[in-house]
């Protein structure tokens, strides 16, 4: 009797410690600034319907599974926890794939356009699950697992010594070279999800992703490209896959600075901070919507994600002043020209800068 009764005790310590600690991951990530709750919020509203779907309309009202993964985050930013089972409700049940990964890009009624699917989109699923904190975080915290290591199965190449690479989808695995889109690649992401998955194979994988765009933009020298190819172990930057843009730094490649910035390693925020340095920080780069690599202007034109990325480089090299005053414009530029990939920004942006989402705690 006595045995039986302490391995009751057992269990019951155990039980509680489980939810002590669901409760102190909840209660000690920092809250969003109203600023940030309030584009969360207005997000939301415009693009999100009520059955879960992420609506593009400034882009011809489709969906796409990127798009799917940010509402995801957006709404956990949002405190919205039952809304974040709502999108995962539909993204699961009208873009899941058999090999656990999602479809691309579906009409806006869900009807799958391309079922090929985008390792972003995958990758920031599987976190977005895996940090979920609410009713039925279990099942949600099972499927981010399921997809983490089918991201590693199915959409990235090994390199020397057995790292696993993510490149740009299952295509890519098969392309001789593969194809990279260099701004898939994201350490802290990597960094949580080994520590939220217990798979230090992500662990490897945020390391090479550092080593391989470090080595990619001359230390941070040039910008990245939208797209690469990897041969000869680096990646070398080339034109649109898909045909229309050139080599540039464009809407693609914008967001890693914002990933580097936010980063774990020294090492990766020393590249964010570097292209502001080198690159960004002067002549108003920080800001036009494609530029070359060398920092010329392509496109003049003003751009949330853009600006997003200046403030995250100059943040990264202790430009406090100028990464709040690029903060500004992006949330202004925002609200005066609403568009799904610039409202998202808005939001991922600040939430990543100021840790409400911090991937280096697992939160």
């Amino acid at each position: 009797m006595r045995s039986i009764l302490a391995a009751l005790a057992v269990a019951l310590a155990m039980t509680a410690c489980g939810s002590a600690h669901s409760s102190t991951d909840t209660a000690t990530r920092p809250t969003a600034s109203p600023s940030t709750k309030a584009a969360a919020e207005r997000f939301l509203n415009r693009y999100v319907t009520s059955d879960g779907r992420v609506i593009r309309h400034d882009q011809g009202g489709d969906i796409v599974s990127e798009g799917q993964a940010y509402a995801l985050l957006i709404a956990e930013i949002a405190d919205r926890p039952a809304l974040v089972r709502t999108i995962w409700s539909w993204t699961n049940a009208h873009l899941g794939r058999p090999d656990g990964l999602f479809a691309s890009h579906a009409n806006g009624t869900g009807h799958v356009q391309d079922p090929q699917s985008a390792t972003d989109a995958d990758t920031l699923i599987s976190y977005a699950l895996l940090r979920y904190s609410g009713p039925d975080e279990d099942t949600l915290h099972n499927s981010g697992r399921r997809i983490a290591n089918a991201v590693l199965t199915h959409e990235a190449v090994s390199l020397q010594h057995g790292t696993s690479l993510p490149v740009a989808g299952p295509w890519a695995t098969s392309t001789t070279p593969p194809i990279v889109n260099p701004s898939y690649l994201m350490p802290g992401i990597f960094t949580a999800l080994a520590n939220l998955t217990g798979d230090d194979r992500w662990n490897q994988t945020a390391t090479a992703s550092v080593d391989m765009i470090g080595r990619l933009t001359d230390d941070a020298t040039h910008l990245p490209p939208d797209w690469a190819e990897l041969a000869n172990g680096g990646l070398h930057p080339i034109a649109n896959p898909g045909g229309g843009a050139g080599v540039q730094y464009g809407f693609d490649a914008a967001r890693l600075p914002i990933w580097f910035a936010t980063a774990c390693t020294s090492e990766a925020q020393e590249l964010a901070a570097n292209w502001w340095r080198r690159v960004l920080g002067t002549d108003g780069r920080a800001g036009p919507q494609a530029l070359t690599l060398d920092g010329t202007t392509i496109n003049p034109a003003p751009s949330p994600v853009f600006l997003m990325a200046g403030a995250a480089a100059a943040k990264a090299a202790g430009e406090d002043g100028a990464a709040r005053a690029l903060r500004g414009k992006a949330t202004t530029l925002a609200m005066q020209d609403p568009t799904y990939y610039g409202d998202a920004w808005v939001v991922l942006g600040p939430a990543l800068l100021d840790r409400v989402i911090d991937p280096c705690s697992g939160a």
